[in-house]
C-alpha cells in the first residue's frame, strides 16, 4: 500500500478531516492534501509526527509493498522475478522472491545500516557547522 493511501486510510479511521490532521501537523490543508494525492512527499520530520499522531510504527508507515515492476531482461512469475541481466551460466536463472523472509531481513538490515550512516553524517555536519 502506498504512503498516500495509508495516510488517507489512517485519517479516515480516526474520523478526521484533512484540516484536522493538517492542524495537528502545523501545516496547511492544501499541503497535507498533496501528500494524500501523492503530488509531494512529507519530510522525514513530518513522517515521524504523522506516526506519532496516528499511533503507528514509523517503519510500518513508510514501508510500501514492492510493486510489480518490469525489470529489464526479466520475466514475472507469481511473486518472483527471473532476472538474467548477465548470463553467467545459461542453464541457471537468478530468481529473486520478493516475499522471501531472507530478502526482507537483508533489506531491513540494509535500511538500519543506512539510517546509522545518515545519523553519523548528520552529527558530522553539526560538528562542522559549530566550528
Amino acid at each position: 500500500m502506498s504512503l498516500e493511501t495509508k495516510l488517507r486510510k489512517l485519517r479516515e479511521q480516526k474520523g478526521w478531516s484533512q484540516m484536522d490532521i493538517a492542524h495537528q501537523l502545523d501545516i496547511s490543508q492544501p499541503a497535507y492534501n498533496k501528500w494524500e494525492t501523492g503530488q509531494t512527499k512529507p519530510t522525514l520530520q513530518n513522517l515521524q509526527k504523522i506516526a506519532e499522531i496516528f499511533e503507528v510504527d514509523f517503519f510500518d508507515l513508510i514501508q510500501e509493498q514492492i510493486p510489480n515492476v518490469d525489470l529489464s531482461n526479466s520475466q514475472f512469475e507469481g511473486n518472483s522475478y527471473i532476472v538474467s541481466p548477465i548470463v553467467i551460466n545459461p542453464t541457471e536463472s537468478n530468481i529473486f522472491n520478493f516475499q522471501s523472509q531472507d530478502l526482507i531481513e537483508k533489506i531491513l538490515e540494509n535500511q538500519e545500516q543506512m539510517a546509522k550512516i545518515i545519523e553519523n553524517q548528520s552529527k558530522l555536519i553539526e560538528s562542522l557547522l559549530k566550528k
